[in-house]
């Protein structure tokens, strides 16, 4: 596993690798591998984004990070929308120079109807494949099925006039 953030070292990779359960090292060398940014873009078969939304951070995959990517990579972002420059990603989609994307979050949420995203096409006359998710894949389908059995049980309390769950005030 490749890793780079502003701030990682190797030994703090090494230690979460400890913290986790993980050995440091197997057959292969480190679990986790600290790289350079440019490295970790150019190395990447499947590149997710996990990082922080700040001032600092917005925009942080940027145009020239994307076009270093190999043309089979595929890149995830399930972490914050305004991390990645979209419409340089779009634009790298659209021209199929990556093999594909999931993307969970988006620069405006909900994604409105007109964006470039719900352009048809997908994965055809050469574009990348792309998968859209509306801000929810992090949600497992149990956790999903208790979130709706407790809507339904609300609006059963609503009905009877009984006391409702987790009001705010």
């Amino acid at each position: 596993i490749l890793a780079w953030s502003s701030s990682l070292t190797q030994e703090a990779a090494d230690e979460k690798a400890k913290a986790l359960g993980l050995p440091v090292e197997d057959e292969d060398g480190k679990v986790f591998t600290v790289v350079s940014k440019e490295e970790l873009f150019k190395q990447a078969d499947v590149f997710s984004v996990h990082y922080v939304l700040s001032d600092r951070s917005r925009g942080i995959v940027g145009a020239e990070d994307l076009a270093l990517l190999k043309p089979t990579a595929l890149f995830v972002n399930t972490s914050r929308g305004p991390l990645v420059d979209e419409a340089a990603l779009i634009e790298v989609l659209e021209k199929g120079d990556i093999r594909g994307a999931a993307i969970d979050v988006f620069e405006i949420e909900p994604l409105p109807k007109e964006s470039r995203w719900r352009s048809e096409g997908w994965g055809t006359e050469g574009r990348s494949k792309v998968l859209l998710s509306p801000h929810m894949g992090y949600v497992e389908e149990e956790t999903l099925g208790q979130w709706y059995e407790e809507q339904v049980e609300i609006l059963e309390r609503w009905h009877k006039g009984e006391e409702l769950l987790h009001v705010l005030a």
